[in-house]
């Protein structure tokens, strides 16, 4: 097999591959095993025809479409394991330039990473902004955790603000009921604006056993375009009239949410991990100046199939986590007032960006030989294993090879960060 590579319009190259006589007829061969019997000839069982036979019932170019296939594979295999330089960023585009018995030309275009240069990526003197956790702060995460500890107690007296309904409702719109529109049973916070707003605020001062129609008018951007801008009557039932009771503050609610005996331990350790959270936040904003400030100082053209290719990605993701909320793209799009394309448009930027911070990035590692060592993956594991209780070869069992590379490129990237704030975080006098 014979190639030859030719550097096109920016990322884009030509590879011209020959394959001779002899390695042609080996692919037509193959192929023909692989596929004759799908073939039915006459006089022969099925599978048994001989090529020549079948080339002659069904045409002389009869196996040349998998032979192609095949036969490009390989080649195209063979040379990006001897190009180490040549790294395509998406599928190859083949023609065919001459084919015959003698053996076959093909042309295969195919966009390659890019040439990247980057002229600055150390000294940019960033800082890290740490700061202290105020008492404001502490008290704001203990109240919360009260928050999720407080107990709902059926009273006897009408609804105040705070307080949860438990209510019937049943809306419609001209007299017509809509579809998702009733439910029985139903706690509603009072406050919470989980409802159209105006409807929460219209069951105040109502007891258990009382009923009231309450009026209300969906948004304009309402998801259910049926129903959007549209005024609706929901009538309401209280079945019962709920208020939060909070736990006190003491050393029995510390014992209750977390492992320690007092509140002053527990009350100590909420802070180390609000301070330690603090930390890592302001790291990580650092980390986020700095490459900013390399992509600024980055050189490249990035070809738009890269670009293509990660705006599909970023549209996967919002896709799957849609999904837990019981949307998809199409269904939010039309939340928003817009659509799908649109959508994918208002993200080409970041797509771009985040494509440039990849290329970057790993020009940055070449350049400074920054790699993961055997040693240093199996540290990893086995803090791991022992975070999982597990011996070290129990947990290595448990490690599909995509994850054992998604703990090398997590170890490279956490290496990549030490160095970069090495660099270019303004040190302390």
């Amino acid at each position: 097999m014979d190639y030859k590579i030719k550097k096109l319009e920016k990322s884009m190259v030509q590879i011209d591959i020959t394959l001779n006589k002899d390695e042609w007829q080996k692919e037509l061969e193959e192929a023909y095993t692989k596929t004759r019997s799908k073939y039915n000839v006459e006089g022969f069982r099925k599978g048994k025809a001989p090529r020549k036979v079948i080339e002659k019932m069904y045409g002389e170019n009869v196996f040349y479409e998998d032979a192609l296939s095949e036969g490009f594979y390989k080649a195209y295999m063979q040379i990006l394991s001897k190009e180490a330089t040549l790294e395509p960023v998406d599928a190859p585009n083949l023609s065919v330039k001459q084919i015959d018995d003698n053996g076959a030309v093909l042309e295969a275009k195919v966009v390659v990473k890019p040439d990247v240069k980057v002229t600055k990526y150390k000294g940019f003197d960033v800082e890290i902004e740490n700061k202290k956790i105020t008492k404001k702060e502490l008290d704001a995460e203990i109240n919360r955790v009260k928050e999720q500890n407080a107990r709902l107690v059926e009273v006897d007296r009408a609804i105040k603000n705070g307080d949860v309904a438990n209510i019937n409702f049943s809306g419609s719109v001209d007299g017509v009921k809509f579809e998702g529109g009733t439910s029985e049973n139903y706690d509603l916070e009072i406050g919470s604006k989980s409802f159209i707003e105006g409807f929460e605020e219209q069951l105040i001062g109502l007891k258990a056993g009382e009923e009231k129609d309450v009026n209300v008018t969906f948004p304009a951007k309402y998801h259910a375009k049926e129903l959007a801008g549209k005024p609706a009557v929901f009538a309401c039932r209280v079945n019962a009239v709920k208020e939060k009771q909070y736990p006190e503050l003491n050393d029995e609610f510390a014992s209750n949410v977390s492992e320690f005996e007092t509140f002053e331990e527990y009350k100590k350790d909420l802070e180390e991990h609000l301070q330690h959270h603090a930390d890592e936040h302001a790291k990580i904003d650092a980390e986020n100046k700095i490459i900013d400030k390399i992509v600024e100082n980055t050189e490249v053209e990035v070809p738009t199939q890269m670009v293509e290719n990660e705006l599909d990605n970023l549209l996967k993701d919002m896709e799957y986590r849609l999904m837990y909320q019981g949307l998809n793209l199409e269904a939010y799009a039309n939340y928003m007032n817009t659509t799908v394309e649109k959508l994918r448009e208002s993200r080409r930027d970041e797509a771009l960006k985040s494509v440039k911070i990849r290329l970057a990035l790993t020009y940055i590692l070449d350049k400074e030989k920054i790699n993961v060592t055997d040693d240093e993956v199996n540290e990893k594991i086995k803090e791991m294993a022992k975070s999982a209780k597990k011996t070290i070869k129990e947990y290595k069992q448990t490690l599909s090879e995509d994850r054992i590379n998604y703990l090398k490129n997590d170890i490279l990237m956490n290496k990549l960060l030490t160095f970069l704030l090495d660099k270019n975080v303004k040190k302390s006098k």
